[in-house]
């Protein structure tokens, strides 16, 4: 307990008052002798007692009227909230997880409708003097009246994308940091694993979750739809199925929206489905779950870019090349032909490596130059080194010699490898410039995997007219291409910036565009965690927040404002004292009336 004015504690002498006069009044009467009180002794005794049982009653009444009365002007108030009644004011931040998990039903009804109605009696709770923020998946804390924030709960629709719980809790902490009252934060959530993440900062902390079992759930991880683009002979997607739920579940794959396949997929290892041929340009393939309790993860979905075999022509005879040729080609990735130029310097598009006889350097940058290009071949190098890995080459691979590429402006075309640092693979318009032979005398390259898989990327995405293709979560940014210029979905274009960060609102294909080509695409699609609705214990909550009070969304109403408000305790002791003040009157009206 605690006293908002304790120097009025000062009163608490005048409850002496009340027992001083008891004590006065109290005087044995006196004795007469008169021969016929003998008979009325048993009434007499009967009297007494009954006016010793009320003289007490009422010391005790106005004793504790003048304690009351005395604890109430000293603002007298508890640690935590008080049951019922008020609360001093206080400060409260709400995060409402209203995920994509959220839309799960449990119990019959959706996951949201509990949060909500959790939320909205933590609100019920507040008063005119406490201050308020709401924190939703927008991250942007809103503040205002108990009712406006009751009106903005009420309202609230599943976001299709997941929360970081522990980040808003931080920016929830940070928002009580700069408050002269006490504070606490209340999260109303279903207690997903994924969303339960480590936090920073300190303070008291309400969760409210779920109680009782999520329902069973089966979801599909995003499709991989391999090296792209494909060729006209078709394709194969790889699909995963997620959740706790082992039974077989029917499906169907479809493409453009035309089902293609139906089948039957059980959890267990990676599937992979043929896709039948296709007709050159950009579709869209699906693999849709039977539908169950939770809606969002039933469906997976990939791009893909349909275009002819990259026609190549290069100097038969080398072992390396003609090996890694034979490989695109069976896959369907290259053809022969006269498009590409591999291994010099081409009328087209060309992929350049350094001659084998060195002397020949100058006259092929002199040809570099009247293709107008602004790099050229520099000086030999010879000592051990390594390539670094990126998305061009996700690995790093030995090199012992190369050729110095130099650039005549700062900052011309692109450098797709670095070896040590320094570019080693650059592209500049329609021409790709690498530093060392494809030769394990000058790189450990053709001795690699990723030999085959560079050519490709090369070959097929670099100088075929690179795709952008990639899988976002929902809601988090992403660095779009430079020459980008547009984001369409379902018909709807929205221009962007190249090279700036961009967020997909929700799950699907968004297509990238330049122009009015068509140059990659992102598919948002919600996190693998997602389709494990299994929420923590209360055990394992308190394990990653420790110090969280847990309780059930139907406790809401007592856990609110408990962990750093105060119970203020002057409405009880007000009405304690009015009980006290007509429990006196009563029976000091009754001790008047007396039988003569």
């Amino acid at each position: 307990m605690g006293f908002t004015a304790p120097w009025a504690l000062a009163g608490l002498a005048l409850a002496a008052l009340p027992i001083l006069l008891h004590l006065v009044q109290r005087r044995e009467p006196p004795e007469r002798a008169f021969p016929a009180v003998r008979y009325l002794e048993d009434a007499t005794r009967d009297h007494r007692r009954q006016l010793r049982l009320r003289h007490l009653l009422l010391l005790a009444l106005r004793t504790l009227l003048v304690i009351a009365l005395v604890l109430a002007a000293a603002g007298a108030f508890v640690r935590g909230a008080m049951p019922f009644g008020r609360h001093a004011p206080s400060a409260l931040v709400l995060i409402v997880d209203h995920s994509a998990s959220s839309t799960a039903v449990w119990g019959g009804e959706p996951a949201l409708t509990g949060i909500q109605r959790a939320a909205d009696a933590v609100l019920a709770r507040a008063t005119a003097g406490d201050r308020l923020w709401l924190l939703t998946a927008t991250g942007v804390p809103r503040t205002g009246s108990a009712e406006e924030l009751r009106a903005a709960v009420a309202t609230l629709e599943p976001a299709a994308r997941p929360m970081d719980l522990g980040a808003a809790v931080a920016v929830a902490r940070d928002l009580l940091a700069g408050v002269d009252r006490p504070g606490e934060v209340v999260v109303v959530t279903d207690a997903q694993g994924s969303a339960i993440t480590p936090t920073r900062g300190e303070g008291p902390l309400t969760v409210l979750r779920a109680d009782g079992d999520p329902p069973p759930n089966r979801g599909l991880a995003a499709l991989d739809a391999g090296a792209q683009p494909w060729g006209g002979d078709g394709g194969r997607v790889t699909a995963t199925l997620l959740g706790v739920a082992t039974d077989p579940v029917a499906a169907a794959l479809e493409v453009d929206g035309r089902t293609v396949r139906e089948l039957l997929v059980a959890s267990g290892a990676p599937l992979t489905l043929p896709v039948p041929p296709l007709t050159a340009g950009w579709h869209e393939v699906r693999l849709t779950l039977a539908p169950d309790e939770f809606r969002l993860d039933d469906t997976a979905r990939v791009a893909v870019r349909v275009a002819p075999p990259a026609a190549v022509a290069w100097t038969p005879g080398d072992r390396w090349l003609d090996a890694a040729l034979d490989v695109l080609a069976a896959d369907g990735r290259v053809r022969a032909g006269a498009e590409i130029t591999l291994g010099s310097l081409g009328r087209g598009r060309s992929v350049v490596v350094p001659p084998s006889d060195l002397a020949l350097l100058p006259a092929l940058n002199r040809a570099l130059a009247g293709r107008g290009l602004r790099w050229r071949y520099g000086a030999v190098q010879d000592g051990a080194g390594a390539l670094d890995s990126g998305a061009v080459l996700p690995f790093r691979a030995g090199v012992s010699r190369r050729v110095v590429l130099e650039s005549a402006t700062t900052g011309a075309g692109e450098v797709l490898v670095t070896a040590d640092g320094a570019p080693w693979a650059v592209r500049d318009g329609d021409i790709v410039l690498l530093g060392s032979r494809l030769d394990p005398a000058w790189t450990e390259l053709p001795l690699t995997a990723g030999f085959v898989p560079l050519l490709d990327h090369l070959l097929t995405r670099t100088l075929s007219g690179d795709l952008f293709l990639t899988t976002a979560v929902p809601g988090t940014p992403v660095v779009l291409p430079g020459l980008v210029t547009g984001v369409t979905r379902a018909g709807n274009e929205v221009a962007v910036e190249g090279g700036a960060p961009w967020r997909p609102a929700g799950p699907g294909i968004h297509y990238l565009l330049r122009g009015v080509d068509t140059v990659g695409a992102i598919t948002a699609a919600l996190p693998d965690g997602e389709s494990d609705l299994v929420p923590l214990t209360d055990a394992e909550l308190r394990n990653r927040w420790p110090g969280a009070v847990v309780r059930a969304w139907d406790e809401a109403d007592a856990a609110a404002f408990g962990s750093s408000g105060r119970g203020d305790l002057r409405p009880l002791l007000l009405l304690l004292a009015l009980g006290c003040v007509i429990g006196e009157s009563l029976l000091a009206g009754r001790g008047r009336s007396v039988v003569r």
